[in-house]
């Protein structure tokens, strides 16, 4: 069934919750994004969009269509996990192959050659943190939506509302 693509001529309509919806700024300490923003396919090759990194961690997604692959990846100085968040993944390891469904996460230790197969047939999302980072640079968001992203602006900063979740000691009014 073919998904009706939208009229380049009309302005969509904005979704129920876009008045909360927030653009972070780039120079926060804690800096929220919305990674469907960052979902990027290539026809041909598995791509991998670095979200963003800092002189410690990275934060990249791969994404890799039906009967794509990564081919070989080696990190020598970096440790990196890999998370499954949609479609089925084959990790292929010199220890053997390992299956990851949604939600499966692996380690590949620093020097490790390993690759990222999809031999399904749905698209395949992978979130790898890797530490250190390797020299990649950070990309934009293919599109600026933050669906994900909401601010209260009546209910304080995130310390305040650490606290109300936590319990403990409130900081000051």
């Amino acid at each position: 069934m073919d998904t009706p693509r939208p009229d380049p001529g009309r302005t969509p309509d904005p979704p129920p919750d876009a008045d909360r919806r927030v653009t972070p700024p780039a120079d926060l300490d804690v800096v929220p994004v919305d990674l469907r923003d960052y979902v990027d396919f290539a026809r041909g090759e598995a791509r991998r969009v670095r979200v963003f990194a800092t002189p410690t961690t990275a934060l990249d997604l791969w994404c890799v269509e039906p009967r794509q692959s990564t081919g070989v990846l080696a990190y020598p100085e970096a440790d990196t996990t890999y998370t499954v968040l949609g479609g089925r993944s084959w990790f292929v390891t010199e220890e053997g192959e390992v299956g990851l469904d949604p939600m499966g996460a692996l380690l590949v230790r620093r020097g490790v050659h390993h690759g990222i197969d999809n031999r399904g047939t749905d698209p395949l999302i992978v979130l790898a943190t890797m530490s250190p980072p390797d020299e990649l640079a950070t990309d934009g968001p293919v599109e600026d939506g933050y669906a994900a992203l909401r601010i209260d602006e009546g209910r304080g900063g995130v310390t305040r509302a650490l606290g109300r979740i936590l319990g403990g000691r409130r900081p000051p009014a």
